[in-house]
């Protein structure tokens, strides 16, 4: 080369590493967004997998309770949905309610109000019917029951099928605790404590 002269030509190769050095970046991108998708559907696969266990062990717990005298069946029963219950407000992210009536129980779900009131924006109770499980369950005649939140007596409810329930159970897997003795005419009683973790205590069965 020639005193003066100025190269001007681009190394050959140059522009295809260049290209190749563009594309890692999209390439590292691609790989990211796939191992997060890959995370997210393994959560899912794990939520799923506790939800059948949980279905299986309350659908268990209901089997187990066929025997035995009708206070004993019931205090299990209930012990039973209220799991399932439980899960399935975890696993739907929504607000699920039990109310006990002076006949029976039944299970309900708070959802958005369908229309807007003069109040504005709202929401309103109604029977959950997502399973035959959560079904409204009457007492065994005659049989009857004490419900107590926070050691005060509660009364049964009244009204409307779609009126508040006395106890909340929430998507963080806690719910209202309460203490409910069941009594019938011929047998000792029992009492069911339930403690705002999900724990619960059955006694004289």
């Amino acid at each position: 080369m020639h005193p003066g002269t100025r190269w001007t030509g681009r190394r050959r190769g140059s522009g295809r590493g260049h290209r190749q050095l563009e594309s890692r970046p999209t390439t590292v991108t691609a790989s990211r967004e796939a191992t997060r998708a890959k995370r997210g559907f393994t959560l899912i696969e794990i939520l799923v997998v506790l939800a059948v266990i949980a279905l299986l062990t309350g659908l268990a717990a209901l089997s187990a309770g066929a025997g035995g005298s009708p206070v004993t069946r019931e205090a299990r029963r209930l012990a039973a949905t209220l799991q399932l219950a439980t899960e399935e407000s975890r696993l739907q992210g929504t607000v699920l309610g039990l109310k006990f009536r002076q006949d029976g129980y039944s299970y309900l779900e708070l959802v958005p109000r369908e229309r807007d009131t003069e109040a504005g924006p709202g929401f309103v109770w109604r029977p959950l019917l997502r399973s035959g499980a959560f079904a409204a369950r009457a007492w065994p005649q005659p049989m009857r029951f004490e419900l107590r939140i926070d050691g005060r007596a509660v009364a049964p409810a009244f009204g409307a099928a779609d009126s508040a329930p006395q106890i909340l159970l929430l998507p963080e897997g806690e719910f209202t605790p309460f203490t409910l003795r069941l009594v019938g005419t011929r047998e000792a009683g029992a009492t069911m404590r339930f403690a705002s973790s999900g724990q619960f205590v059955l006694e004289g069965l």
